[in-house]
């Protein structure tokens, strides 16, 4: 078979291969990256860069500290690539004869790279290949030619030359964008979105490697110094996720229990999930309920660039129904969010995230607590009893009974029942009659009895609010 004046064993050629030269992706028009999807490429936490007079033309790929030399995207359809050059890479329709392209390191050793990605406008028809590096010769040498040809396409189509937005020699830039389909990249590689890759830029007179000779090599002189910092397929910088209940879609607060029928809220903070930042991601987060439920709720993301998702299910006290949409739970079941962080900061793979709620009752909780005054005393002294009452649960209580006997030795004072506020004093609560009557005291004989009405759920504040309260009555030693 032969092609651009040269002869290829076809086995080297996979079937895919040729039918992607056969088809030259003819279908569907698709739009490429705007100037601000561009996701710029890094080294040393810095902007890629490259001299600009390490080469000359077009194959001098140039840039400064606030210009990139090289960008990368992926839309889910294409992986795109994108270099800052000296001059005009274009020529009659196509490219100068030429070649530039991207090493992919996959394994993390800089000793050698295991992929190489080039734009070949030296073929008579002009193509984006993909070439396996099976054998590395000299240890970190970026020009260590790939021996095998994966597959390619047509470069017609999935190229574009544009003015750059810099002159760094003096003269106009040119940005070379070239793309490759995302999902056959992945398969050979055999990588996923979240998959840690580096990359190393350059421009070559050959086909299957880089090379500083006639070419440019972009950041470094070898492996060692020039691969870029670490990436994922999608273009983003690995980050460690974060998942955890809280208080509403803004994602603010942190929530700890809720009660049965309330709505949970969920929030992730996952910066290389947020691939394209003119367009909304989501991701997912498991819930399990320990009473036997289960759902998936998808949480998107809360703007085009912000990497932080939140999402919602309402929950109610019943049996698990599956796939309703509610989480059933119970009272004091727990439910456990699981979010699933693709690769985090240290390029771990697929780590649970994981955070969890209490699920309480709206219930009172009443606590009761009686002082004397004085503690001891000899007979004929009077008694001063106080009982202060405390709802430490987050339901109402309704028609609260307080019933206390009269102790041995002793005689109920006549006319002593007292009722007021947590801060009160018996000097100035407010005075009860004996009877059984409209007010809150009695004193029935041989003991008193007090029924407030309503003590409000706990608010969470000692000593005030309607939450809580003192009741008093006297006796005297015989």
């Amino acid at each position: 078979m032969t092609i651009a004046g040269r002869t290829r064993n076809l086995t080297r050629w996979t079937v895919l291969s040729i039918l992607l030269l056969v088809s030259a992706w003819s279908g569907p028009a698709h739009a490429w990256p705007t100037t601000a999807q561009w996701i710029p490429i890094y080294k040393n936490s810095a902007l890629l860069q490259d001299p600009s007079g390490d080469s000359t033309g077009s194959r001098n790929v140039v840039s400064d500290p606030t210009h990139d030399a090289a960008f990368i995207f992926n839309d889910g359809t294409y992986l795109y690539f994108r270099l800052r050059l000296d001059k005009d890479p274009s020529k009659s329709g196509g490219l100068d004869a030429f070649g530039w392209g991207v090493e992919f390191d996959t394994d993390r050793d800089a000793s050698d790279y295991e992929w190489l990605m080039m734009v070949n406008g030296i073929a008579q028809t002009e193509v984006i290949e993909l070439w396996h590096n099976t054998a590395q010769g000299t240890l970190g040498d970026p020009g260590d030619k790939s021996e095998v040809l994966y597959t390619s396409i047509l470069l017609a189509g999935n190229f574009q030359v544009s003015a750059a937005d810099t002159a760094i020699n003096g003269d106009q830039d040119y940005f070379l964008d070239w793309r490759f389909p995302s999902a056959t990249f992945k398969q050979a590689l055999n990588l996923t979105d979240s998959s840690p890759i580096r990359l190393f830029y350059g421009s070559s007179p050959s086909t299957n490697n880089l090379s500083d000779r006639g070419g440019d090599l972009v950041g470094g002189s070898d492996l060692y110094t020039g691969l870029t910092d670490t990436i994922t397929p999608l273009g983003t910088t690995p980050t460690t996720g974060v998942v955890k209940f809280v208080v509403d879609l803004a994602g603010t607060g942190d929530v700890i229990q809720i009660t049965a029928g309330t709505t949970l809220y969920l929030r992730v903070d996952d910066g290389d999930v947020n691939y394209d930042n003119a367009v909304k991601q989501a991701v997912t987060v498991t819930l399990r309920a320990t009473s036997g439920d289960t759902a998936t709720v998808t949480l998107t993301e809360t703007g085009v660039n912000t990497g932080i998702f939140t999402g919602a299910l309402p929950t109610q006290s019943a049996s698990p129904v599956a796939g309703d949409g509610i989480l059933q739970v119970t009272p004091g079941a727990t439910v456990n969010a699981e979010y699933i962080d693709g690769i985090d900061a240290s390029y771990n793979l697929n780590q649970i995230r994981a955070d969890s709620v209490w699920i309480i009752t709206l219930e009172p909780a009443i606590s009761l607590a009686k002082s004397a005054t004085p503690a001891t005393a000899p007979p004929g002294t009077e008694v001063l009893y106080t009982v202060h009452y405390r709802n430490q649960g987050l339901g109402v209580a309704s028609n609260l009974i307080i019933a206390d006997t009269i102790p041995i030795f002793t005689t109920y004072v006549t006319g002593s029942l007292k009722a007021g506020n947590a801060a009160s004093t018996y000097a100035t609560a407010s005075p009860l009659t004996d009877a059984a009557d409209a007010d809150t005291g009695q004193f029935g004989g041989t003991g008193v009895i007090f029924t407030i009405g309503t003590v409000a759920a706990d608010n969470g504040v000692a000593n005030a609010g309607s939450d809580e309260g003192k009741v008093y009555f006297k006796v005297k030693i015989d």
